[in-house]
């Protein structure tokens, strides 16, 4: 739902917009993206009476994840270099870009599992935002 002056709700009563970032790395987030997307998708259907909702799939680079030398080691150095080249340099204009398309899309709601970009883009686009993690 959107923060502002008003009521504080979505522009539509009869469906929300989600975005709903996703790290492509590493099979645990896909798996609790769907777990999280399934269930959000059920409550939707049981309480908003929404009959067939739409999704529209977008790929954006707004992380790296993790180096990984080989399957089991990661390269701290190399993940800290990845970094600083996908999300530190280019973080003005990545949040800029994502402001622009929540509000293009009129998002009420942002999830992001672990792209922590988002939820700036989202606080910056005046909209409320939750991350998602299974890290303890």
């Amino acid at each position: 739902m959107r923060i502002d002056d008003n009521e504080g709700v979505s522009a539509s009563s009869k469906h929300l917009v989600f975005a709903y970032y996703v790290t492509g790395h590493g099979f645990g987030h896909a798996t609790r993206v769907v777990e999280v997307f399934l269930l959000t998708l059920s409550l939707s259907a049981s309480f908003l009476s929404i009959q067939s909702p739409r999704l529209k799939i977008r790929k954006v680079l707004l992380d790296c994840g993790a180096v990984q030398a080989d399957a089991l080691t990661v390269d701290r150095l190399a993940s800290l270099e990845k970094y600083v080249e996908t999300a530190v340099v280019p973080r003005a204009e990545i949040l800029k870009t994502e402001v622009e398309w929540l509000h293009s899309i009129k998002a009420d709601f942002v999830v992001s599992d672990v792209v922590l970009v988002a939820c700036r883009a989202a606080a910056d686009a005046g909209i409320r935002s939750v991350c998602v993690t299974n890290f303890r």
